[in-house]
C-alpha cells in the first residue's frame, strides 16, 4: 500500500494565512472605510481576549505562518503551483506588489502591533467581523427572539418562550449565552449598549435564564 502524501494546501486556503488575507481584502475593497492597522488590531484582540484562540494560535504564530508562505513564494514559478483560492485572494489582497513581499508586509505589521497593548473599546469599537467571533451566541439572538412564530410578544415574553424552548438542553444552549451576556456587561459598561442590546436587556436576559436554571435545573 502506497502511503498517501499530505496536503499544504491548507495552509494557504484556510486558517490564519486565509483570514489576514480576507482582512486585507476587505481593507482594499473598502475605499478607504477601513484602516489595516484597525483590522490587524482588531484581529489581535480578539485572540489575546479569547483562551481558546490563544492556545490555539498566537498572533506570532500566524506571522510566522505569512512568512513561510512567503518563503515558498521565493522559488520561480511557486505562485502558479499555490491552490487557485490562495491566488485569487493574494490578486486582490497585494494588488501590483510582490506576493512575498506583500505577505512580509502584512506580517510585519502583526508583530509591531501585537507588541502593542490590546486597544480599549471606546478607542476602537468593536468591528462586525470581531463582534461575531466575540459573540457568536449573543449577537444572532435578538433575530431568534422576534421571529414569525411570535407576533406582537412583549420583550420578556419573547425572553421566556426563547429560554423555555431550549429546555432540557440548557447548559449546550443558555449557559453560553449567559456566559456572553455576562461578558458583554462587563465590557460595555454605563448605558452603552452592544449590538442589539441595550444594558437593561441584557440584565433581563440574564434575570430569565437565571430564574429558568434555579427552577428547572438547581
Amino acid at each position: 500500500m502506497v502511503p498517501s502524501t499530505p496536503s499544504t494546501a491548507d495552509v494557504y486556503n484556510s486558517g490564519p494565512v486565509r483570514r489576514l488575507l480576507d482582512l486585507a481584502i476587505g481593507v482594499q475593497e473598502s475605499r478607504g472605510a477601513l484602516s489595516l492597522d484597525d483590522e490587524l488590531r482588531r484581529y489581535i484582540r480578539a485572540i489575546r481576549t479569547s483562551w481558546i484562540a490563544r492556545t490555539h494560535c498566537e498572533p506570532y504564530t500566524a506571522a510566522a505562518l505569512l512568512d513561510l508562505v512567503a518563503q515558498t513564494l521565493d522559488v520561480p514559478g511557486a505562485a502558479e503551483r499555490t491552490p487557485e483560492g490562495f491566488r485569487e485572494r493574494m490578486a486582490r489582497a497585494a494588488g501590483d506588489m510582490d506576493w512575498a513581499q506583500y505577505l512580509r508586509m502584512l506580517a510585519g505589521l502583526v508583530r509591531i502591533l501585537d507588541r502593542e497593548p490590546p486597544a480599549f473599546y471606546d478607542e476602537l469599537p468593536l468591528g462586525g467581523w470581531e463582534s461575531h467571533v466575540t459573540f457568536p451566541h449573543l449577537g444572532d439572538l435578538p433575530d431568534l427572539l422576534f421571529d414569525d412564530q411570535l407576533p406582537g410578544a412583549t420583550f420578556a415574553e419573547a425572553l421566556t418562550a426563547y429560554v423555555t424552548q431550549e429546555h432540557p438542553f440548557c447548559d449546550e444552549h443558555l449557559a453560553p449565552v449567559a456566559a456572553e451576556a455576562q461578558h458583554a456587561l462587563v465590557l460595555f459598561p454605563g448605558k452603552q449598549s452592544y449590538g442589539g442590546w441595550t444594558r437593561a436587556g441584557l440584565l433581563e436576559l440574564l434575570a430569565t435564564i437565571n430564574d429558568h436554571m434555579a427552577a428547572e435545573h438547581a
